[in-house]
């Protein structure tokens, strides 16, 4: 896999990775390529897919806070939550007919345990500063007829 990623043959190691190799082994592939694709290709847009297809959130989220992105990071957290959330419900139904508490349908919870209580904190902090730019450029403009 590596000589065929060292040569360029993203698609090719790729293909050969999913077909032969499994679990973190796989993810190693889809994350090297992702990076390649963010730092050789600077396209965001698809290393973010490879990033999650490789299950590296955190460095998906990253991407995002680096590319000064607190919109589509933060709507990138609440979808991890709620699929993830959805997930575990429908598995916990199946074991256990109880429902989730108040305190965990509360907590933000994601399937990669590497989302750090840090990185959530300054997504939410840059999305905050975020959202206090909007409302002054709304305040600050001139109302439009439609």
């Amino acid at each position: 896999m590596l000589q065929l990623q060292d040569a360029g043959c993203w698609v090719d190691a790729a293909t050969l990775a999913a077909s032969h190799l499994h679990g973190s082994d796989y993810a190693r592939v889809l994350q090297r390529w992702a990076d390649y694709v963010l730092r050789g290709e600077l396209n965001m847009w698809r290393a973010l897919i490879l990033y999650v297809a490789a299950g590296a959130l955190p460095e998906a989220l990253e991407t995002l806070r680096k590319n000064q992105r607190p919109d589509t990071a933060a709507m990138f957290l609440l979808a991890c939550h709620e699929i993830y959330s959805q997930i575990t419900t429908e598995s916990d139904h199946s074991d256990d007919m109880s429902g989730p508490t108040s305190e965990q349908s509360r907590k933000l919870v994601f399937p990669s345990k590497n989302v750090d209580d840090e990185d959530l904190i300054a997504v939410s902090e840059v999305f905050g500063q975020y959202q206090q730019k909007l409302i002054h450029v709304c305040m600050d403009a001139e109302p439009t007829a439609d």
